[in-house]
């Protein structure tokens, strides 16, 4: 049997990977052009990861005709499965920024300043657990093969749960700010929140779907089809990065808001 019959139990489509690719790298020259527009330099890892992203689907067009490829195979897997670390370190960073110029920092349970530093060390702790799963993954020997995917499922589940403690942030910053009697659509700041937390949603339904897909196994229903694959993992990601491109948060990041009187 070859690498992408015990991983996969599918032959990959090679138009569905070329038109994915194909949205990652639009995606990433419109992010590149936001970011450069805007000297928005911190943000460099959303058009980054986006790159990286393409560059995974383009990887895999070849996977068809080259099944029992172990580069081939280890390059896809591991560029579409670790670049949305890029994405998520651009929520975090764009948390802090967000927590510390324009509300009071109080709001937030983690000082903002080191919220992206703590939860991008989480992700980098579960990136390489992931990629000790998915090397040891690429073995022909099925018994290697289960090994790699509960390696890799243990690091997804530590991501999702790191993630769903970030949403969980910025949620209470969220009720912290309506209980103070700001009205987020009414400060040049609104348009920050729906958009974060939009994309934190959307790259939530991909960590979630990851989770479950290597929890039923090599042999499990989303495993062995490729339709679930593109709907809840490659999606979620292009639409959770799309919404920067005409809400790039750059613009929004503004003074704080000044609390209310009744509140001081």
């Amino acid at each position: 049997m070859t690498i992408v019959q015990i991983v996969y139990n599918y032959n990959p489509s090679q138009v569905a990977a070329a038109v994915a690719g194909s949205l990652y790298l639009l995606f990433s020259a419109c992010l590149f052009a936001r970011t450069f527009s805007k000297r928005a330099w911190w943000g460099l890892c959303l058009p980054i990861g986006s790159m990286t992203m393409a560059a995974g689907f383009f990887i895999r067009i070849a996977l068809p005709k080259n099944p029992n490829s172990l580069m081939i195979f280890l390059f896809q897997q591991l560029l579409i499965l670790l670049s949305p670390a890029a994405f998520l370190a651009f929520n975090y960073i764009l948390y802090g920024r967000f927590v510390a110029n324009c509300v009071e920092p109080s709001y937030s349970w983690v000082p903002a300043r080191k919220v992206a530093t703590w939860f991008v060390i989480s992700d980098l702790t579960t990136f390489l657990i992931q990629m000790a799963g998915g090397g040891i993954q690429t073995s022909k020997n099925t018994s290697t093969d289960k090994l790699g995917a509960n390696v890799m499922l243990a690091g997804l589940a530590l991501q999702a749960g790191s993630f769903g403690f970030f949403i969980l942030l910025f949620l209470h910053v969220y009720s912290r700010i309506r209980a103070d009697g700001i009205s987020p659509s009414k400060e040049p700041w609104g348009p920050i929140v729906p958009t974060l937390l939009f994309s934190s949603a959307m790259f939530m339904v991909r960590c979630i779907y990851r989770t479950i897909e290597l929890a039923q196994g090599s042999g499990g229903y989303l495993m062995t089809h490729e339709l679930w694959f593109y709907l809840l993992d490659t999606l979620p990601l292009v639409i959770g990065i799309s919404v920067y491109i005409p809400f790039w948060p750059s613009k929004y990041l503004v003074a704080k808001t000044e609390l209310p009187m009744s509140k001081i």
